[in-house]
């Protein structure tokens, strides 16, 4: 539901708010969860009667959002705003969503169901998910797409994810039906600044607009202070970047690590993804981290995992020298981290009085990446200072207006931040090709809705990982939701937004339109028996003249009719013409 509000006098345009959920506003596509999870609240609980409903939940999912399958392995970025967070526990969507992947994947759209091309060419320089997702959507308006991708895949830094997170499959299937649905041409091996991959060369092919999302291939190298730790490139010093890079090839045999100290330098969600693969390929692992405990990066789930697991973790260390004997690497010298930030922001101060010293095999620097920015400055897409200067919200190059940027080659984040930036990029590659005002009626916020009032809430369900001893291998270590578990979960959900931003029971086919709720003002006595009983905030008094009168905040209303049962004058009702009593037994059942 959208809200207008006043601008300032002589404004363009008004600004929008928008109320919904708050895991709706967390997730950075604003993905439907609300919805979908009322929709699996519904389902049968027998497997083969619930599929048809799984796949239509699936195909409406994946309208906006075509990886969210993926999602459901690797991003929980929703329950970190769940308002039942702290009451029972956030509502479980990431396995949610893995619940669906693990019987839609294998219905992936089979058909074609977008326009063929034909409309002007568009370019997209790297096949991640950033650029995955722009092609996705410049191919369903009928434009002629075509990906550059530099490595012989596509899916970019999500192949570094490992296997026992996110299964390759999976990945593989995600990737070659986005471009194939989409009718979007692909070149693999193609790597921008070289030969014909210009910004100017593929101009004089016929391409009228560019998006750059070629993703931070480099890793960054390890740094005390302002200077480069040397040491570098001794052997057995790797990055753990590259390192993950030659293990989703299959370069790096299962048994590399074995009777092998290993160290990791880092604190990120890389970082652990290296320890914990080290430690499934034999690795005796150690992370040495510039943060404290509580406040180190890296998610929990993977904090947990790794010392599960057996990893070691050093907390508020850095590295002053890397060491080295006969050209081998052999051991750090580790001084206190005393802090992190400082008012510039990331600047950490060591006591190089209090260093230990730390030996090991292996050395796997883990410090974040960065891009290439040689292909950039060749293409004129850095500003006269070296920044890649562009648009926060259209994503356009302000140095070249045909090319438009996204993904980790801008901001580095997670993966739906870049599929983020790939949709907002491809919206305005269609206003700019079309010519149409790329900023008007762009400027939206959002508000999220509190918690609904309750005197108990349930519990989540535990999330189950195979025992530590029986799971150091590449296999799946964390067990789905089954149907009937996916269908508990969901029921603690469907009741944070409003209906306007929900409206399940239409798409189910309850009703044409959402119930409402009247208020006949002249029988209305002010008791607030309508406020005391809504449990959504939704139900008001307000004074008009002196006298007390209630009216309901559309916005917020669930129609659960409770405020027109409690109405001792009966000056409530519920639009009987579209409201029956199927809905509102089924909105009653949910929210016990």
């Amino acid at each position: 539901m959208w809200k207008s509000l006043s601008g300032s006098a002589g404004s363009v345009e008004q600004a929008l708010i928008q109320l919904l959920p708050p895991c709706q506003i967390k997730c950075p596509i604003k993905e439907d969860i609300q919805r979908t999870n009322v929709l699996i609240s519904l389902l049968p609980d027998e497997a083969e009667k619930a599929r048809d409903g799984i796949i239509e939940i699936g195909n409406y999912l994946y309208s906006n959002n075509p990886m969210f399958n993926i999602c459901g392995y690797v991003c929980g970025l929703c329950e970190l705003e769940c308002n039942y967070k702290s009451k029972g526990g956030a509502i479980g969507r990431r396995l949610l969503k893995r619940f669906l992947s693990d019987t839609y994947t294998p219905y992936l759209p089979k058909k074609e169901s977008f326009p063929l091309p034909h409309g002007d060419r568009v370019a997209v320089v790297g096949g991640g998910p950033a650029g995955l997702n722009a092609a996705f959507q410049l191919g369903r308006l009928g434009y002629q797409v075509t990906i550059f991708e530099s490595s012989n895949r596509l899916g970019g830094a999500l192949w570094l994810i490992p296997d026992y997170r996110l299964p390759k499959d999976v990945l593989s299937a995600t990737c070659e039906n986005m471009v194939r649905i989409a009718n979007v041409e692909v070149k693999l091996n193609s790597t921008f600044g070289e030969g014909n991959l210009t910004i100017d060369k593929l101009k004089e092919q016929g391409f009228k607009a560019f998006f750059v999302g070629k993703g931070s291939s480099q890793p960054r190298v390890l740094t005390f202070g302002k200077d480069v730790v040397e040491g570098q490139d001794l052997s057995g010093v790797m990055y753990g970047h590259t390192f993950l890079y030659e293990v989703s090839y299959g370069n790096i045999p299962i048994d590399y690590f074995s009777n092998k100290r290993v160290m990791v330098i880092g604190g990120g969600n890389v970082a652990f993804d290296a320890a914990r693969t080290a430690r499934r390929l034999g690795g005796d692992v150690t992370i040495v981290a510039l943060e404290s405990r509580e406040q180190i990066p890296a998610d929990e789930a993977e904090i947990r995992g790794a010392w599960e697991e057996g990893i070691k973790i050093i907390y508020s260390r850095g590295v002053g020298r890397i060491i080295g004997e006969g050209g081998k690497f052999k051991s750090i010298q580790s001084p206190r981290c005393v802090s992190v930030f400082d008012k510039n922001g990331f600047n950490p101060k060591f006591d190089v009085a209090d260093s230990i010293f730390l030996s090991g095999d292996i050395l796997l620097i883990t410090v974040g990446q960065m891009a290439d920015r040689g292909a950039l400055s060749q293409d004129g897409l850095l500003d006269k200072n070296g920044r890649l200067a562009v648009d926060p919200l259209t994503f356009q190059s302000a140095q070249r207006p045909e090319v438009f940027v996204g993904g980790d080659v801008h901001r580095i984040g997670f993966m739906v931040e870049g599929m983020l930036s790939g949709q907002i990029a491809a919206e305005s590659i269609d206003r700019y090709l079309r010519g149409v005002d790329l900023k008007l009626g762009r400027q939206r916020s959002f508000d999220k809705l509190a918690l609904p009032l309750r005197d108990r809430y349930k519990q989540s369900l535990e999330t189950v990982w195979i025992p530590p001893e029986k799971r150091l291998h590449f296999q799946l270590f964390e067990r789905g939701f089954s149907l009937r578990e996916a269908i508990e979960e969901a029921k603690r959900c469907t009741n944070c937004g409003p209906c306007a931003s929900c409206k399940a029971c239409v798409s189910l086919g309850f009703q044409e339109n959402l119930p409402t709720i009247t208020v006949h003002l002249h029988k209305c006595s002010g008791c607030g028996m309508c406020v005391y009983v809504c449990n959504y905030y939704a139900a008001k008094l307000y004074d008009q003249d002196g006298d007390i009168f209630s009216q309901t905040d559309a916005y917020r209303c669930k129609s659960c009719a409770m405020c027109v049962r409690a109405c001792p004058s009966q000056a409530r009702t519920m639009n009987e013409d579209i409201f029956n009593e199927k809905i509102y037994s089924t909105l009653r059942s949910l929210s016990k």
